[in-house]
Formats: structure tokens, C-alpha cells, sequence
């Protein structure tokens, strides 16, 4: 016969049997499922039984007829309307193919949980950064030499070569004989330097200057030492240092060169020692 309607729903029914004995009235000592009275069917032998006046639940579990099922007969109780119980699933049985991908979210995800191995591969050099949507961006990798700059507000930043305007700087010493007067280059700077700082110590004595020199103006801090007070004084030289009264030697830049500069030493009097100069040079 054909079926019209919504396709049948076919499940078991749960169901628990017993005896009658002709004298006892709970011939199921204990329910299988918590219920009430109405909520299960009961069968004598086939013969459906009236709740409330046939038979009773107490307790939940226990079933209690008004008159003991003659003895041999089949007891039989059709539990109604149980609640579904909806079983955890079991480790590793949920595929991806059962997950909905608007449902991985960042809330299902624990904080810290990403790890490297997670992440998709680079490019190797690239940095990760964002771009003005607020989105990640990858930016690209730069050349050996190159430094990575802001390119402003709205734009990632960018690897790019140091501007030519940039400030290029030295640091190095030398030393010098102060018993002589002449001129001495010093190279392997790098670049012609445009300004000189000094910081010049004569090596027998606490005498000390700290000077700075570009073309043409040169000026040092002195400090004077010499078994006397203590003084400081100006030095028109980049460097200077006073044994006494008049014997002193200063020396100055006469030039700057494509890999340094050129400085020349002045004594007075009989001016002896050696002085060591530490120099930072700057373009």
C-alpha cells in the first residue's frame, strides 16, 4: 500500500520483561529507565494494562501492579518517551569534512597554541607585517646592505638602500712621537671624513684634551695637570697636551682624505712622550 506523507522513522523501543509468580505484585524488581506511571506501556501476556488502576510507578523504578500477574505470565514494559541521551564523541572520530568552516573561529583556537610548524611556508627574508586594511602582508626580502624603513602611515614597511645623505662614521687611534713636528696620514677610514672628534692622553703624564676639527676650525678642551692646580683651557689645535710652562705639542688636520686625513704635529720647547689619540670620524 503506497505512503503518502513524511518518510516513516523507524528506532527501537526500549522494553523490559519479567514472570508473574500468582503472589508477587513487583514481578520487575527494578525499572531499567527512571519513568512515572504513565510514561511506560504495560503488557500482560500481550494484554495492554491501565495505568493508574492495573499497575503504578514509585520511586521511579518501581513497578507495582494492584493484583500479582498470574503465575507464568509474560510481563512486559515498553518504556515511553525517554530522553535522548546524545553520546561524546570518540578521540579522533570527528573529520574535517563534519566541521563547518565558518565554526573554527579564533575563540576555538587556545592563546599560544600556533606553533611555527602551523604556519604556511615563506619566502625566506620575508618579514611579516600589515597592510592598511589591517591585513597580514608579507614583505619581500631585501639585498645585503639594505635596511628596513618606514615607508609611512597606510603602507607596510620596505627594505631599501641606506640613503646617500646618511651619516657614515669611524672610530679608530693612533699614536704619536711628541718630540717631532711634521705631518703624518692616517688611513683606513674608509671615506673622506668631513668632521673629527679627538680625545687625546699624553701617555707619561695626566694631560688630556678633547677637541673637535672640520675645515678650517678646529678647538680642544685642555686639561692641565703637571704637579700643579689643575686647569682647563682652550687650545685653538683639534688636540694638545702640556708638559710644562711652554713644552707642549698640539697637532691639528691639514687635510682630508679619500681614506682619512692628514694631520700635522707641533712641538715647543723639548716637548718628549708619546701621545695616543682615539678619533671618531664622521661624514
Amino acid at each position: 500500500m503506497a505512503y503518502i506523507g513524511r518518510p516513516l522513522q523507524v528506532a527501537n523501543l526500549a522494553v523490559q520483561s519479567g514472570t508473574g509468580d500468582g503472589s508477587d505484585t513487583t514481578p520487575i524488581a527494578t525499572l531499567d529507565y527512571a519513568t512515572t506511571t504513565n510514561g511506560i506501556a504495560v503488557y500482560l501476556d500481550g494484554v495492554r494494562q491501565l495505568a493508574g488502576t492495573d499497575f503504578n510507578v514509585t520511586a521511579q523504578t518501581t513497578l507495582t501492579f494492584t493484583t500479582a500477574p498470574a503465575n507464568g505470565v509474560g510481563v512486559d514494559v515498553y518504556f515511553l518517551g525517554l530522553e535522548l541521551s546524545l553520546p561524546t564523541p570518540a578521540d579522533a572520530s570527528v573529520t574535517t569534512a563534519k566541521i563547518a568552516d565558518v565554526n573554527v573561529t579564533t575563540g576555538k583556537i587556545a592563546d599560544d597554541a600556533i606553533t611555527l610548524a602551523k604556519m604556511a611556508a615563506g619566502t625566506d627574508g620575508n618579514i611579516i607585517s600589515y597592510d592598511a586594511s589591517g591585513n597580514p602582508v608579507a614583505i619581500a626580502t631585501g639585498t645585503d646592505g639594505q635596511v628596513l624603513t618606514s615607508t609611512g602611515a597606510g603602507s607596510p614597511p620596505a627594505f631599501e638602500a641606506i640613503p646617500a645623505s646618511g651619516l657614515t662614521s669611524y672610530i679608530s687611534s693612533f699614536s704619536y712621537d711628541q718630540s717631532t713636528t711634521g705631518s703624518v696620514a692616517v688611513t683606513g677610514v674608509g671615506f673622506t671624513p668631513n668632521v673629527i672628534i679627538a680625545h687625546t692622553v699624553q701617555a707619561a703624564s695626566p694631560e688630556a684634551s678633547t677637541g673637535f676639527g672640520n675645515a678650517g676650525d678646529e678647538h680642544a678642551l685642555r686639561f692641565d695637570h703637571n704637579n700643579s692646580a689643575n686647569s682647563l683651557s682652550w687650545s685653538d689645535s683639534i688636540g694638545q697636551v702640556l708638559q710644562s710652562g711652554s713644552i707642549s705639542c698640539r697637532w691639528n688636520i691639514a687635510s682630508f682624505d679619500a681614506d682619512g686625513f692628514t694631520y700635522t704635529k707641533t712641538k715647543s720647547g723639548s716637548s718628549t712622550g708619546t701621545n695616543k689619540v682615539l678619533f671618531l670620524a664622521l661624514k
